[in-house]
């Protein structure tokens, strides 16, 4: 074993040729994620998920309003970067061009950002605000149109502002300033060569334990979402043992694409899923006609912009309901999404050297936000649309039901619980239904033996009552399916890329083995946690880390901009 001194100082651990590692932050990282999955396992599940949840709400009660005020800072500061006097300064040294086309670049930064989430929400938000919208608006608005301009705004111009800013200060203080690409560089201008000490290792942990939490317990939510598409299509079981396989099988293409490297498994498997997905939303644009989705379109982009000033400084000041109702969404999403930065931030810098801050901003920002609100219009539009045509159509005396999909529906008895037979099989009855009420219905499989949860499924009911056809339905919701599992796979190892960056001492290139040790360590956590229930235990937990990287990332912002204003005057 030896060991070499990196730029910041401390030596990295040597095994070998492919296991590298800082001899502080990957110790201390592991050890944190071992205890806390400990914690989840060993408490009660219901008291795990009581004990994180408690936490991860009071924090929301108690600093909800900072999580608001950061996002809208960080917007600003997006756009005063992109349109202001720095704008032109190059993340890298001045002859570095990028290494990445455009297209490949945009590709793997919408993948590992929220591709995923928005597969599934794309349907099932607009549901959830269309049944119950914000409390306080006007009730003479219409509700559908509430319905995507709350969507949208979750998914839009904030979060990816988040991501642009904490991406362009690592690139900067990594390429340009050619400190470590780790966190701890963001500080460098605030703490000197102190980020070296105890400070450094504490904000690199906390960036790897979060980076690693949320992956794995989206890995194991995803797993039971795969599980529950399978069972929608193909009546596969709904077990443990199926989404324990999924994850494995997940966690073995992830490792062949760690294994392939930046250049050809990551930036490939980015290309073929963004693909797919454009070609499944052409289908859906297909279906509804270019005329009414782009009418759709339009009034989606102005409902986002009537209600993006009031949506981005509202807190629930006037109303505790409001107050709950923000805090279980706009909160909560900025939480998640602050609890992420990390991850795509680092991961943005890593893919986005050569650039210079205005290309940067502008790329990240406004061509993430454009394919959302175009994405959400194909499916949060069509979704709603349906349901408006069938309500009118029985106000209207004709009920179509007959053009709506059927489903086994689970007979209730008057507590709310499904009724089952003598040899233990749910009783269902046939109903047609909007993709809405499908949401709100409980779904039975085909052999009556489970219950197919609605929310993972959303999007395949969607896509069947689109296309009534026999084949041209399950061919869209295959490659659905096909998206969901590509776009796992995508953030499996691009984290994996992420915390080996930082678990390594801020090195771009990683070395092989290394990186194979955390594409196994997010798949086997989520699996273990998955068996033992303690997956929203973990989920909880990883989003109360928002708050101290809220701090990290404000104190970044004041840093960069000292820097870039440094450069400016030396200039």
């Amino acid at each position: 074993m030896s060991r070499k001194h990196t730029r910041s100082g401390d030596p990295i651990v040597r095994w070998g040729k492919h296991f590298h590692f800082h001899r502080v932050v990957f110790p201390l990282a592991s050890a944190l994620i071992v205890a806390l999955v400990v914690v989840s396992l060993s408490l009660p599940r219901e008291t795990a998920v009581e004990t994180f949840g408690g936490m991860r709400d009071w924090i929301g009660d108690a600093f909800g309003w900072l999580y608001l005020l950061l996002m809208n800072g960080l917007l600003g500061l997006a756009a005063y970067l992109a349109l202001g006097p720095y704008g032109s300064i190059r993340l890298g040294q001045a002859d570095d061009r990028p290494e990445f086309g455009r297209l490949s670049w945009f590709a793997m930064l919408f993948s590992a950002g929220m591709g995923i989430g928005l597969l599934f929400w794309s349907v099932a938000e607009p549901i959830e605000h269309l049944v119950s919208p914000p409390p306080g608006r006007s009730t003479g608005i219409q509700p559908a149109r509430l319905a995507m301009a709350t969507t949208i705004f979750h998914w839009a111009l904030h979060p990816w502002a988040l991501y642009a800013i904490v991406g362009l200060a690592l690139a900067y203080f990594g390429f340009r300033k050619q400190l470590p690409l780790s966190f701890r560089s963001l500080l460098h201008p605030l703490l000197g060569d102190r980020v070296n000490g105890w400070a450094g290792h504490f904000v690199d942990t906390l960036a790897i334990v979060a980076t690693l939490l949320g992956v794995a317990t989206s890995l194991g939510i995803g797993a039971q979402q795969v599980n529950a598409g399978l069972t929608f299509l193909f009546g596969v079981p709904l077990g443990i043992g199926v989404q324990v396989a999924l994850i494995g099988g997940i966690t073995c293409v992830a490792t062949i694409s760690v294994m392939l490297g930046l250049g050809t498994g990551i930036r490939r498997l980015s290309e073929l899923n963004i693909g797919l997905a454009m070609l499944l939303m052409l289908m859906v644009v297909a279906a509804v006609g270019l005329s009414s989705y782009m009418r759709g379109v339009s009034d989606n982009i102005g409902a986002y912009l009537q209600y993006l000033p009031s949506s981005s400084f509202r807190a629930g000041a006037f109303s505790r309901e409001g107050s709950q109702w923000l805090n279980s969404w706009t909160v909560f999403y900025w939480a998640w999404w602050i609890s992420w930065s990390p991850f795509v931030g680092m991961f943005i810098a890593r893919v986005s050297r050569g650039r210079t801050i205005r290309e940067f901003i502008i790329g990240v920002l406004l061509m993430p936000t454009a394919i959302s609100i175009l994405w959400l219009t194909a499916f949060g539009n069509t979704t709603l649309d349906e349901h408006r045509q069938h309500m009118q159509s029985i106000e209207d005396g004709r009920n179509d039901a007959d053009r709506l999909p059927s489903y086994n529906v689970a007979v209730l008895d008057d507590s709310g619980t499904a009724k089952r037979n003598d040899e233990g099989r749910l009783l269902i009855q046939e109903q047609s239904l909007t993709t809405v009420q499908y949401m709100d219905a409980t779904i039975v499989s085909e052999d009556g033996g489970s219950i197919i949860p609605t929310l993972p499924t959303a999007m395949f009911a969607m896509l069947a009552g689109l296309y009534m056809s026999s084949w041209f339905a399950p061919l869209a919701i295959g490659i659905a399916t096909t998206c969901v599992v590509l776009f796992f796979v995508t953030s499996s190892d691009s984290a994996s890329m992420v915390i080996d960056i930082i678990a390594s001492g801020g090195n771009p290139n990683p070395p092989l083995g290394t990186r194979l040790f955390w594409a196994i360590a997010e798949g086997g956590v989520a699996a273990t946690l998955l068996v033992a229930g303690g997956l929203n235990a973990l989920q909880a937990a990883s989003i109360t880390a928002a708050l101290p990287m809220t701090c990290i990332v404000i104190l970044a912002c004041v840093g960069l901009l000292r820097e870039l204003q440094n450069e400016a005057e030396s200039q």
